[in-house]
């Protein structure tokens, strides 16, 4: 399997330089250098200058115009700093320019530069600069076989003596899980798996709780040694440090780590149960793509499917081809195997070739025994003993520290069957012998009791663990249930406040309207028995016009109150999200929006002239736009709308928002999946005597459509069509491309019953730019 160690690493890295990538984004790229152009503060334009060159060094991509762009603005840096004579600045300029010459390439200038870099850092005497530097060589140089003395193994060191000497545990602890980490690669286990411990002690130490990627290498060390009993404790520490962070970033790997160390114990039933785990953990990484379908392919062979898994994988080769040398190693080895099985030798035989290229060139060098071995392996079920014994000869020559023993194991085995067959009889005792030596070190009776304990003991701490999870799930679903029925409680409170309000709210305007009657009565009294002067008639009407602005003020004032209580209801609902989950959760966002649409309705009353009717050009556009804000104003779907200016009474425009609400609802939810891109058209148009309200979006539309020639039965479409009955209308739904809703209905809401279709054909009414 693949290791942790370069994941690690640059990540090490990342978060050392994350203070020199100050720029994240082109639009801050036009902004510094918008700030650059008009100041001339001297400080200022230093400060832009060495962020610019770091944006562009550590730009994703290999671009040659922006090592261009980072090395023009660290000379520009590097001019003005000599002038201020900042050593802090000068030096990580310093640093900076080495990192875009090895990025060039140009590797001799670059040491140079990284070597002046440490020097003036030291100099200074900031021993934690010159740290980052030797830090930045060792990544840089991990699997280098130069002989400068900058390989990564000796910059390591180098920086392990400077965080002593500064007293920095955290980065002692990881300088020595890089060194273990670096001599496990070059097969000096004993010596890595010493630094591997030191490390855990100083971490255990400060009370550091990522414990599982230092365990993952010290169960790779055990696995390799095959010292099995070792191999399974540390991989046991290793899931339990992973479930206590829950840090499940590298959870494929971990799991991939338990299932090897559970094949060489030949314990194929919890093998599996750890390849699932990993299976499903990997399938979610776009990174992970070839080494998650390479274990699938390896399953399928297994199941006797090698027929179905070739053609499985040429399809993927031709459709995604590998590009890493360690990709197209897994390939070729999954390919050769099919082919050896199927019976097609030189097929087989030519990818056996090409899988020894592949693992010579990767990083890996535990790739090439392996490689060696499975060719031997092949020409030995062809009977083909000579280059069997070349290749199984090779495994043997790779020092034991790369080489596994399962690897080793299977190459003795081997070897003493080709020798035997050969009647070569001497080498094949000696090469049993080395096989059965071998064997009894690793698997006694002793280390399989141990194992037994430790499987035990893991199992127990996983059963408890599932206990006290069970018992948090129980107490949380009590606090929901409590939460529910205050909920509920509040809920019949306010609606019993909203009555009355209505009930007040129409005694009010009954009360206005008698006031105004026997008012109007009065004065035609008046009128006509009476010829009265000017100035009473003026009186009078001074008066009516005073009932008629109280009438207003009454009105708006009721409109008002109602759109705080319905506020009221809103900022509750908004309270109890904190305790709920999930369908509940879901609930009350969508009461939430249900009512703010009523409660904008009777906003819009108060606020206009006429409190009569409301505007639905501006109803629609801030609602619309609340809509996409409690979605998060998506990135990947635009809102388009055409609204003539119409004004509505609060009988039509209630449920002309309440329909909205639930169509742009569902389209934010569920049209545009995976982030796909799209467009929600909103238009609101008379058509004669009619008014025709359209919701439409250009995505996958209702699914269930395409299968059922009954209507779709949800609470969002029959609340939908029970508010275009109260409206007097006819509404539509067409399926035939995205998504269509179209609602017409009269303005003054005469006789007629709403009918509700749903159609396959779009409406005759298109509205355009």
């Amino acid at each position: 399997m693949r290791k942790l160690s370069t994941v690690t690493i640059l990540l090490f890295i990342f978060c050392l330089n994350v203070k020199a990538q100050a720029i994240s984004s082109a639009d801050s790229t036009r902004q510094f250098l918008s700030v650059l152009k008009k100041t001339n503060a001297d400080g200022v334009r230093l400060n832009i200058l060495v962020k610019l060159g770091s944006y562009y060094l550590y730009k994703p991509g290999e671009i040659k115009s922006d090592l261009d762009s980072a090395d023009l603005f660290l000379e520009q840096a590097k001019d003005l700093s000599a002038n201020l004579k900042i050593a802090e600045v000068q030096n990580k300029i310093t640093y900076l320019k080495a990192e875009v010459l090895f990025e060039r390439g140009d590797k001799p200038k670059a040491r140079m530069a990284y070597l002046v870099a440490i020097d003036n850092y030291t100099r200074c005497g900031d021993k934690e600069g010159a740290a980052h530097v030797w830090v930045s060589i060792a990544a840089r140089n991990m699997y280098s076989t130069d002989s400068t003395g900058l390989q990564g193994l000796h910059a390591f060191e180098h920086a392990l003596s400077l965080y002593r000497a500064v007293n920095d545990k955290v980065k002692e602890a990881d300088m020595l899980k890089y060194l273990g980490d670096r001599h496990y690669q070059q097969g000096n286990l004993d010596q890595a798996e010493n630094e591997l411990l030191a490390a855990l002690r100083i971490y255990k130490s400060i009370g550091f709780k990522n414990l599982h990627y230092t365990y993952d290498l010290l169960t790779a060390v055990s696995y390799k040694k095959g010292d099995f009993t070792r191999a399974l404790y540390y991989g046991h520490e290793m899931i339990k440090s992973m479930q206590a962070t829950a840090d499940t970033a590298q959870a494929f790997l971990l799991y991939i780590r338990m299932a090897s160390v559970y094949i060489s114990l030949n314990e194929f039933d919890k093998s599996k149960y750890w390849f699932d785990k990993a299976l499903i953990k990997g399938a979610k990484d776009p990174g992970l793509f070839y080494s998650v379908n390479s274990f699938l392919f390896a399953i399928m062979i297994k199941n006797g499917r090698q027929k179905d898994a070739l053609e499985l994988l040429l399809k993927i080769m031709k459709t995604r081809p590998p590009v890493e040398d360690g990709d197209k190693y897994r390939i070729v080895r999954k390919l050769a195997e099919c082919y050896s099985l199927l019976g097609k030798d030189d097929l087989a035989e030519k990818y056996y070739k090409q899988e020894i290229t592949f693992a010579e060139r990767t990083r890996w060098k535990d790739d090439d025994p392996v490689a060696y071995r499975e060719m031997g392996e092949f020409y030995f079920s062809r009977k083909r003993y000579g280059p069997a014994r070349f290749y199984l000869q090779k495994v043997l020559a790779v020092p034991r520290g790369i080489s596994d023993v399962e690897t080793v194991l299977r190459a003795y085995l081997k070897l003493f069957k080709t020798d035997s067959a050969t009647g070569n009889y001497v080498s094949a005792i000696k090469y049993y012998q080395a096989y059965q030596t071998l064997t009894d070190s690793v698997f006694t009776v002793d280390k399989a009791k141990q194992i037994a304990r430790l499987q035990l003991q893991f199992e127990q701490d996983q059963k408890v663990q599932q206990l006290e999870d069970k018992g948090k799930l129980q107490q949380a679903e009590l606090q929901q249930a409590r939460t529910v029925k205050n909920f509920i409680m509040a809920g019949a409170g306010l609606l019993f406040l909203l009555l009355a309000m209505g009930y007040w709210r129409y005694r009010q305007k009954q009360h206005s309207n008698l006031l105004l009657q026997a008012q109007q009565q009065k004065i035609n009294q008046i009128n006509q028995s009476l010829q009265l002067t000017i100035n009473e008639k003026d009186a009078l009407l001074k008066e009516k016009d005073s009932l008629l602005t109280e009438k207003d003020w009454l009105l708006k004032e009721v409109h008002h109150r109602v759109k705080n209580n319905l506020h009221t209801v809103i900022c509750l609902l908004e309270s109890q999200e904190l305790y709920l989950e999930d369908d509940a959760l879901e609930a009350i966002e969508i009461c939430q929006r249900r009512i703010y649409a009523m409660s904008l309705i009777h906003q819009k009353l108060y606020q206009s002239e006429d409190i009569e009717m409301v505007d639905m050009s501006l109803y629609i556009k801030e609602f619309v736009q609340y809509l996409a804000d409690s979605f998060g104003t998506p990135s990947n779907i635009s809102i388009r709308s055409i609204v003539e200016p119409t004004t509505l009474g609060i009988a039509q425009a209630i449920p002309s928002g309440l329909i909205l609400n639930e169509a742009v609802t569902n389209a934010f939810k569920y049209a545009f999946p995976d982030n796909k891109p799209g467009e929600i058209f909103i238009g609101l148009a008379k058509t004669g005597k009619n008014m025709e309200l359209i919701i439409e979006d250009n995505g996958v539309g209702i699914q269930h459509l395409a299968e059922e020639t009954e209507p779709p039965r949800s609470l969002g479409i029959e609340l939908m069509k029970g508010l275009s009955n109260d409206l007097k209308g006819n509404i539509s739904f067409d399926t035939g491309a995205g998504t269509r809703i179209s609602v017409i209905f009269p303005l003054d809401s005469l006789d007629g019953a709403g009918i509700t279709e749903i159609s396959s054909k779009r409406s005759s009414i298109v509205y355009d730019n």
